[in-house]
């Protein structure tokens, strides 16, 4: 009889907090200590939780990967209301250290929406320490004239009625009758957390990069769109991406604003071929 293979052991994974700040902040790591890590960094509908369909797939490809709640976000505290992207820059630091990534270590960082500031902070605070920057239905601070306008535009706009089971304006209507159950899932992960919304609008109004500023890192950036975005059209993504000198942009087809979320397969898909084309950084910067 042809003896069968022990299944694999699952990968490891804990929990942790640092003290950081004045706040206390929770993270997760999950993968082998030493492998490649891949940093997924949440949207203002998120928490860690969000990336659940992400964190397999990537443990299962070989990687270490972390996920974290920012400031009043999921397990996170917020105590002094301070929020924005060079605060969240420094948090990641400390959580990198809590979980002894050493600063000679390369990560690759992924931000959807509001996280997208939050990594584009850290990549321009600390290129050396970035191997792949990931900007996923988000513009991460790379404003564009148009894009000003438009974010005007939203902050004035009427609240969508999202008390209906599927409806909220971070993924597409075309969800809901697609999949209704992770629609809901959605709704329900952005119901455990009570974060300073105007904080947080105040922080993602008032830090702008420039593409000069992406591109003097010389850390190869991935953008990532949708076509029934609404938060944030796909056309105004691409034209913002096209001021980058060199980064690579892929449109997930069937998504709103969430595409890690609602086309999770196709996202992860993207996210690891990107990866895989990149394997060595060594920052311009000097």
């Amino acid at each position: 009889m042809q003896e069968t293979a022990p299944p694999a052991q699952p990968p490891e994974w804990h929990t942790g907090r640092v003290d950081h700040d004045g706040e206390s902040l929770y993270y997760e790591v999950t993968g082998a200590t030493g492998a490649r890590t891949v940093v997924l960094t949440h949207g203002a509908g998120g928490t860690h939780a969000s990336w659940f369909q992400q964190v397999p797939a990537l443990a299962a490809a070989g990687y270490q990967v972390v996920t974290w709640d920012s400031r009043g976000f999921g397990n996170s505290t917020c105590r002094a209301g301070t929020v924005g992207a060079d605060v969240a820059a420094g948090d990641l630091v400390a959580i990198l250290d809590a979980i002894g990534i050493a600063e000679a270590t390369t990560i690759d960082l992924v931000g959807q929406s509001m996280g997208g500031w939050w990594v584009s902070a850290f990549t321009l605070a600390h290129p050396q320490r970035v191997r792949t920057l990931t900007l996923a239905n988000t513009i991460g601070g790379l404003y564009t004239p148009e894009l000003h306008a438009h974010f005007r535009s939203l902050l004035t706009a009427p609240i969508d009625d999202v008390r209906r089971i599927g409806r909220h304006s971070a993924i597409s209507t075309e969800l809901a009758t697609r999949d209704p159950a992770l629609a809901f899932l959605y709704q329900q992960l952005d119901s455990f957390h009570e974060p300073p919304f105007p904080a947080v609008m105040r922080a993602l109004t008032g830090w702008e990069v420039t593409p000069a500023q992406i591109d003097a890192t010389g850390v190869p950036v991935l953008v990532i769109t949708s076509p029934e975005d609404q938060l944030f059209p796909a056309e105004l993504i691409r034209a913002g991406a096209a001021r980058l000198r060199d980064a690579r942009v892929v449109e997930i087809a069937g998504a709103g604003h969430s595409s890690y979320f609602e086309r999770a397969s196709d996202f992860n898909r993207e996210l690891l071929a990107f990866l895989a084309d990149n394997v060595v950084h060594s920052s311009s910067t000097g």
